[in-house]
């Protein structure tokens, strides 16, 4: 998965996933992949994240207890309880980037629809993150935007369309390609990749593909995925 997205584990250290339709998924395929290559991996968040039931979890940052449980056990998750269920982050990103040789966060959240725009404060994309990767779901073409995106009333106001719209998938690349859309407060230096995730019918790949077409002509590499049932979530790659 990091080839396919055109990034390498040691000139993208600390990749934030941000948008809908698939982030926890790719979050853990990008740390199996990386757990596979023998890296030592950070998974985190800057919102909230569940915790997955088979990786070490900890709400220390400090830099020598990190690294050696990191020695242990290779993959850890770092955050704390804020709500029952939950994690929130904990620890600034460049020192657990000391810790780890890679650093996987959750930057967004969507409700688990498969489109969004971010409001006001989102995404939370702190400094020393090299890549961004904004993902959007390929069942949300096709369908209402008031029905199917999180912040319906901004994608909306992006779009310039009612929310009784169907979205089309020149509007899935408006939104993942705009400043103020999935490419919102990434920098010009930090690696920007889009995910294109649910392609599982040959309506939704023909979809993908065209929205791939489109972000190609803005220099935006995109990768067309689908994921298994025991790979989302990443419940069965740990």
């Amino acid at each position: 998965m990091w080839e396919s997205l055109q990034l390498t584990m040691e000139h993208h250290r600390a990749v934030a996933l941000v948008g809908g339709g698939g982030k926890t998924s790719t979050l853990y395929a990008l740390a199996h992949a990386a757990y596979t290559a023998g890296k030592t991996v950070v998974v985190t968040t800057t919102t909230h994240i569940m915790p997955h039931p088979r990786i070490a979890l900890t709400s220390d940052a400090d830099p020598a207890r990190l690294t050696a449980l990191l020695a242990r056990e290779r993959v850890v998750t770092l955050g704390r309880f804020g709500q029952p269920d939950k994690l929130s982050g904990v620890g600034e990103l460049q020192t657990v980037k000391r810790c780890a040789d890679v650093v996987l966060l959750e930057a967004d959240g969507a409700r688990q629809l498969p489109l969004k725009a971010p409001k006001e404060g989102e995404p939370v994309l702190p400094p020393g993150v090299d890549a961004v990767v904004a993902i959007a779901g390929m069942d949300s073409v096709g369908f209402p935007i008031g029905s199917i995106c999180h912040r319906a009333d901004l994608v909306c106001a992006l779009l310039g369309k009612p929310p009784s719209a169907a979205v089309t998938p020149r509007d899935v690349a408006k939104l993942l390609s705009s400043p103020h859309g999935g490419r919102k407060c990434v920098e010009e230096t930090t690696a920007f990749r889009c995910i294109l995730n649910k392609a599982d019918t040959p309506e939704r790949r023909a979809a993908a593909a065209e929205i791939a077409g489109i972000l190609a002509l803005e220099n935006i590499h995109c990768l067309i995925t689908r994921y298994a049932a025991g790979e989302r979530g990443g419940k069965g790659l740990f």
